[in-house]
């Protein structure tokens, strides 16, 4: 008779208990319903605020290298010129492409105005390199190629790289020459594919020393 008792006892409190679980569902679903969408709205305007006003991407990193001077052998790597305040201006050419080489004297009177410590531009913390290696239809530039392009066009003022490769240009999403990146503090702090004018290409030069 007890254990009867006891067992009717025991479905009535199970019963009391899912009632009072059922409330509490209720309630919650209620409050769900209530408050969830002018919440989600609310984080959706956070984010977009967030995104909009704040939220300041990195610029992208460049992939490192370490590469060979055409005409001298003299192996250079980025990690001596992409770090600190160094501003480094990466060249990517191809020896019989007319763009580069009508890019050539406003690179030279670059590489005159702010590397030469005699010019009133010139700055201690600014890099330059030429890199080639590649490729214009069927023709391939040799490491003999990119010498000899140094002092046809440029006078052998600054390192001529050659990439053995031919990839490096790509991992730098360029596919068409002249190409240049600036770097700085191991960042890509400007970018252009095609040539540029002297004025255009010492403003981005100014404005990142």
């Amino acid at each position: 008779m007890a254990s009867k008792r006891r067992r009717k006892l025991e479905r009535k409190a199970s019963r009391l208990i899912d009632q009072k679980m059922q409330v509490r569902r209720d309630n919650f679903n209620e409050n769900l319903w209530r408050f969830g969408p002018p919440v989600l709205v609310l984080l959706i305007l956070l984010g977009v605020i967030f995104f909009v006003f704040i939220y300041e991407p990195g610029n992208p990193r460049p992939e490192e290298w370490t590469l060979e001077e055409a005409d001298t052998g003299v192996i250079y790597s980025s990690k001596d010129y992409y770090y600190d305040d160094q501003l480094t201006m990466v060249e990517f050419f191809q020896s019989q492409c007319g763009h580069c080489q009508n890019q050539a004297p406003i690179l030279k009177e670059i590489n005159d105005n702010y590397m030469d410590d005699t010019s009133e531009n010139y700055s201690a913390h600014f890099n330059m390199f030429s890199i080639g290696g590649y490729k214009v239809g069927s023709n391939t530039d040799s490491k003999s190629n990119v010498a000899s392009f140094k002092f046809q066009y440029h006078n052998s003022q600054w390192p001529h790289l050659y990439d053995s490769t031919g990839d490096l240009m790509r991992d730098y999403k360029f596919n068409s020459y002249p190409s240049m990146v600036l770097v700085k503090n191991n960042e890509i702090v400007y970018q252009h594919s095609g040539g540029l004018t002297y004025d255009q290409l010492s403003a981005e030069i100014d404005k990142h020393l």
